[in-house]
């Protein structure tokens, strides 16, 4: 891997987020296997296990310091800046924090398919591209080449930092385009998912594109502290632990967590959810997702229990110190 302590990450991050040509077939392959063997691996203290003893989809996070990073979007200079930003009072890095156990870093997914005015003007150039069958490609190169800036910084946070560093699924985390498994193809601006999976495809071959996929698959879709739950979208109905950790034969609470768009919910589906996930702690709790971008630092929904903090054009995050309930006007806070 391509860093082995916190100097050699923020280093790492840095340099892909200023030079984010795609890596090689044998680069993307080692993070690809790194990614999959750490996410295999990772305890039942940390993870509780499904019924198959499998990494469940929900992640226990110790008590300590957390920040929370919204969805990523092809931004590796998003995950650079974090990753050297200092947090109030804890005087160091982010990345040290991480080192010395001294902080989680959970990243709300969506690592794929960059969004705003810049990522909208690509996509419709590489959409040419793809109707000619990759003939040319140079805007889609661009495009997967921060994509997978931004992946491959993601994974080795994950892969250095194993117990501190976690990626959560996003709707966008679906580099096959794949339908099921809670998961749905995708476009916006063009064909962004199906254009996706082709050029993956054609860049780096069948095998691999499986390969990255099953890593999407892997991924928890759900972190819990003491007095705050954060997944990529807002729960669509009321969940329990068990439903989240039995994810992969629960294909309805993948979607739940990842889809779910604005005034889709049920209501009541957060209180009730965190009520059933964190007991009576849960009357204090706050849930924090993405998904859908607010036009200001943050926006409440769900009877100002659930914190939508996705602004696009921000590098933006949730900062949540142990031993108080999560205020979103003190806590939300941005990391450069």
């Amino acid at each position: 891997m391509s860093a082995r302590n916190a100097e050699g990450l923020i280093a790492f991050a840095s340099r892909l987020a200023q030079d984010s040509a795609p890596p090689s077939r044998e680069e993307l392959a080692r993070f690809v296997d790194a990614a999959a063997e750490t996410l295999a691996s990772e305890s039942a203290e940390l993870r509780p296990r499904d019924s198959s003893g499998r990494p469940g989809g929900l992640v226990l996070l110790p008590d300590i310091p957390t920040v929370l990073l919204p969805d990523i979007h092809a931004r590796p200079a998003f995950l650079s800046a974090a990753l050297s930003w200092e947090p109030p009072w804890m005087g160091a890095p982010l990345a040290r924090l991480l080192e010395e156990g001294r902080a989680n870093l959970v990243v709300l997914g969506d690592i794929l398919h960059s969004e705003g005015p810049g990522g909208m003007r690509r996509w419709t150039a590489a959409y040419e591209e793809y109707r000619v069958g990759w003939s040319s490609h140079a805007m889609m190169d661009e495009e997967m080449g921060l994509a997978l800036a931004a992946a491959r910084i993601v994974i080795a946070a994950k892969a250095t930092f194993p117990t501190r560093f976690h990626w959560i699924k996003g709707n966008h985390d679906n580099v096959a385009d794949e339908d099921g498994r809670g998961d749905h193809s995708f476009y916006k601006f063009a064909a962004e998912g199906a254009m996706t999976a082709s050029w993956f495809a054609a860049a780096y071959g069948d095998e691999l594109l499986d390969g990255y996929r099953s890593v999407e698959t892997s991924l928890p879709v759900l972190a819990l502290g003491r007095l705050f739950a954060a997944s990529h979208a807002e729960p669509a109905f009321a969940l329990s632990r068990e439903d989240v950790i039995e994810y992969r034969s629960r294909p309805e609470v993948v979607e739940a967590l990842i889809w779910t768009a604005n005034g889709d919910a049920d209501e009541g589906s957060v209180a009730e959810s965190l009520d059933r996930l964190l007991g009576p702690a849960g009357a204090d709790a706050l849930w924090f997702g993405g998904h859908r971008p607010v036009s200001a630092r943050y926006a409440l929904r769900s009877g100002g229990r659930y914190v939508q903090f996705h602004e696009p054009g921000a590098r933006r995050a949730a900062f949540i110190p142990p031993g108080r309930a999560p205020d979103p006007e003190r806590d939300i806070v941005d990391v450069g």
